[in-house]
């Protein structure tokens, strides 16, 4: 068992290798003292041995002996407590090396993955919680010779889950909301989004996010504020923002809500149209423009777009205005509006299909950023397919 001082030494070195290096505990002149002791420290070779294992070693030294040696000879989660959420948010001692796994057997052919899925497969059978989450993720989409099955996927995220593992939480979450394997239930991934928001920060923003946007759904302002707040990046966070956020202006209101339509939700549509008819004055007619953005976003086939706009611009003259200018702005006002109409309706479209972030995918692991969703986007595109 390492000792405190073993501790003491490779924390800090550690955090300054990961790029978080703190203020040490001591003088300097003590870690002057102590440097060629810390390099033969048994603690400060494991944890180094870590950091290598985002390399393709990891394959070689996560065996059954060297995992069993690497288990007894980490210091406890308890002993380290936030340390356990480091680059990615695990809850074992060797999470972030079946983590590493992970991402490795995306790179490889499917011959070099087959011994890194059979790891996996032993690791989640010794109730690994971040092996456990990805088997339910292959399962889940069926991939990399794994058959699809929703039941064990959502088998494998709850033993996960009972472990207090963040992804494993917000896949249930987000099986419960779209009803995966059972019929949607809302208020329970309301719960469930939660739980995984109070266990750790997420910097990819997939749990604030969606969090923010079920709270939204279910009119909770105060509830979706508190997840879009605190530097959440998500676009799914966007909508509580533009309705909530009174230190946001128009302009800004109308950019959070094209945002958000990316994610592929289609609610920014029709509050584009509410939030600009609340505008005013409204000198570009946005009103007018987005109402008919919405109206047609569908199809502009068969369309009155001139009628309609010419409709929508007289409700918003003022009454007792002088004929010979209003029909001078008449006459500059409905072709902007009818132009802007099919230009913005496929601009929106180009924005979410060039968004791959895929905000309703189940996570093999968090945070999962854009380079993640990009790495397993092939494979979940062909099993679904």
């Amino acid at each position: 068992m390492p000792t405190i001082r073993d501790i003491a030494i490779a924390i800090p070195l550690l955090l300054a290798a990961q790029g978080h290096a703190q203020q040490a505990p001591f003088a300097p002149d003590a870690v002057k003292g102590i440097a060629d002791s810390t390099f033969d420290s048994p603690v400060f070779k494991t944890m180094v041995q870590r950091l290598q294992q985002q390399s393709a070693s990891a394959i070689q030294s996560i065996g059954g002996a060297e995992l069993a040696r690497v288990k007894a000879s980490l210091p406890k989660g308890a002993d380290l407590g936030h340390l356990r959420y480091g680059t990615h948010n695990v809850v074992s001692n060797d999470g972030d090396a079946v983590v590493t796994l992970i991402i490795q057997a995306a790179h490889e052919t499917p011959t070099d993955r087959a011994p890194i899925l059979a790891r996996l497969a032993d690791l989640a059978g010794q109730r690994i919680p971040e092996a456990l989450n990805v088997e339910g993720f292959l399962s889940e989409y069926g991939i990399w010779g794994t058959p699809q099955s929703m039941p064990r996927a959502l088998q494998m995220y709850r033993s996960a889950a009972s472990l207090n593992y963040q992804p494993a939480v917000y896949n249930l979450a987000l099986a419960a909301a779209y009803g995966k394997g059972s019929q949607a239930d809302v208020n329970n991934a309301t719960a469930l989004i939660s739980e995984a928001y109070s266990i750790a920060p997420d910097p990819s923003g997939r749990v604030c996010g969606f969090g923010a946007f079920l709270s939204y759904r279910q009119g909770d302002r105060e509830e979706s504020l508190r997840y879009a707040s605190k530097g959440c990046m998500s676009d799914l966070a966007s909508i509580p923002k533009a309705l909530y956020d009174d230190q946001v202006v128009p302009a800004q209101r109308i950019m959070l809500l094209r945002a958000s339509i990316a994610t592929g939700v289609d609610d920014g549509y029709g509050l584009l149209e509410r939030t600009t008819r609340a505008m005013k004055p409204d000198s570009q007619y946005l009103w007018c423009k987005y109402a008919l953005v919405n109206k047609y976003r569908r199809s502009l086939v068969g369309n009155r777009l001139m009628d309609d706009a010419l409709s929508c611009y007289h409700d918003l003259q003022p009454a007792g205005a002088d004929p010979r200018q209003e029909l001078i702005r008449r006459e500059t006002t409905i072709p902007g509006i009818v132009g802007f109409v099919p230009i913005e309706i496929r601009a929106l479209q180009k924005l979410r299909e060039s968004n791959h972030f895929h905000y309703a995918w189940s996570v093999p692991y968090l945070p999962f950023r854009q380079d993640d969703a990009d790495l397993f986007e092939p494979f979940v595109k062909h099993a679904k397919s």
